[in-house]
């Protein structure tokens, strides 16, 4: 597009281009913020059909007002251009993290079906089936929020827009009856959550095929096998989901999600477990080298007043001023065997109380990692236990403090969110 304005909109980027039209990265000059607007191929809106099939999808953005849905501002005409004006989201879509095989913990990929749920849920009791939910019209932005794109093709469960047997979305995630041209209901998005959920888990998709024929034929007649390495509960999810006969689906997605969030709160135990295993041993250790450390203060009683400079500095834990003082003993009497006890008690020592403080290091130095992953994907809670018990070990470790109270805030922000949407 030769213009670099769109009405009150500066073109700043082309963020995608389709068979349907091209996507911008905009400001608006008017609010001063980035917005993504949509627009329709020239030549495509000369075609009614097609003109409302993109401004039905501006409408029923508009009514989805939802945390895990793109935000739609505005939809309107310039020239003749159509233009559907939307939120600006910085991340990346579903479909190039598979691509990239992104490795992800699985709790991660739990929770991006999870708030996909939410989202399809949302729109379902709006009257909406989307009917072409795939990776790609899923957004994971940056703070871990996902944003379900596309209505272009969604349709209202009472609507009569859509004439029976015209086949509309992405092939290799429809659901049986939806090929077949048949009568749909809010199950198509349930089975279609069932595919994105084995290929975010696989790196695959479940159906396969080298032309749409075969991969039609895939999903009527293939059941896909279950997918290795994975846990048995998440593949009966997955199985359940993609079900041939709708009827022995799952039958709303909230079952579904049901499902998946008791999964999160089993990793989230298991995490909680492995974690208390490993401080029960850390504890173990440290209480070993106490142990050790009191060994060699009877050791140091045993000495004392053969050689005060050397048992002095030993008391205050100056090491090297005990070797020190016990070598000058030694350079005046080498058979001193006192003298060279000490010695090698200020050596032992010395090199106990590095390797502690080397194991401490190591310890808060993988913990903070956990902390810092934690708080990435959200899991602001976890973080603040994990820096609770880095302060507990290090309590002026700056990087815990700074982890605990940026999540402290998520935290906060999130409740003060809740408790606004409920006042709503």
């Amino acid at each position: 597009m030769s213009q670099r304005r769109i009405g009150r909109y500066e073109i700043l980027d082309v963020l995608g281009q389709g068979s349907m039209g091209v996507v911008y990265k905009c400001r608006d000059t008017v609010l001063n913020r980035y917005v993504a607007l949509k627009t329709m191929n020239l030549g495509l809106s000369s075609n009614p059909e097609l003109k409302e099939r993109f401004y039905r999808e501006g409408k029923t953005l508009g009514t989805l007002s939802h945390t895990n849905i793109v935000s739609v501002y505005e939809l309107n005409e310039f020239g003749s251009t159509c233009y559907i004006v939307m939120e600006y989201l910085e991340g990346t879509s579903l479909d190039q993290l598979i691509d990239d095989h992104q490795e992800l913990a699985t709790m991660t990929k739990l929770e991006i079906i999870r708030q996909t749920c939410n989202g399809v849920i949302f729109a379902h009791g709006k009257g909406v089936i989307h009917r072409d939910l795939k990776p790609a019209n899923i957004f994971v932005r940056e703070d871990g929020l996902i944003k379900i794109l596309d209505f272009g093709v969604a349709k209202l469960a009472t609507s009569k827009m859509t004439k029976s047997g015209v086949i509309l979305g992405t092939v290799a995630y429809m659901a049986p009856e939806q090929l077949m041209g048949e009568t749909i209901d809010e199950r198509v998005d349930l089975f279609s959550i069932g595919a994105i959920m084995y290929e975010l888990f696989s790196y695959r998709k479940p159906f396969g095929g080298d032309t749409i024929t075969q991969v039609m034929g895939s999903i009527m007649n293939t059941r896909p096998g279950d997918i290795k390495g994975v846990d048995k509960s998440i593949n009966f999810i997955i199985q359940h989901a993609l079900e041939k006969e709708r009827e022995r689906r799952y039958q709303t997605v909230k079952e579904l999600r049901t499902n998946v969030e008791q999964l999160l709160e089993f990793e989230k135990k298991k995490r909680i477990k492995t974690r208390n295993i490993i401080d029960k041993t850390i504890t173990s250790q440290i209480q070993d080298v106490r142990v050790q450390l009191k060994k060699i203060e009877l050791i140091k009683e045993e000495i004392h007043g053969q050689f005060e400079k050397a048992q002095l500095a030993l008391k205050e834990d100056r090491f090297d001023d005990a070797i020190q003082a016990a070598n000058s003993v030694l350079k005046l009497d080498n058979a001193h065997q006192k003298a060279e006890k000490i010695l090698e008690l200020a050596q032992k020592y010395k090199a106990l109380k590095k390797e502690e403080e080397k194991h401490k290091m190591r310890w808060v130095h993988d913990r903070l990692s956990e902390a810092q992953e934690a708080m990435d994907n959200e899991h602001h809670m976890h973080a603040c236990e994990l820096c609770e018990s880095i302060l507990k070990v290090d309590n002026k470790n700056s990087d815990a403090k700074v982890i605990k109270s940026v999540c402290i805030k998520k935290i906060r922000d999130f409740l003060e969110k809740i408790e606004k949407t409920n006042h709503t």
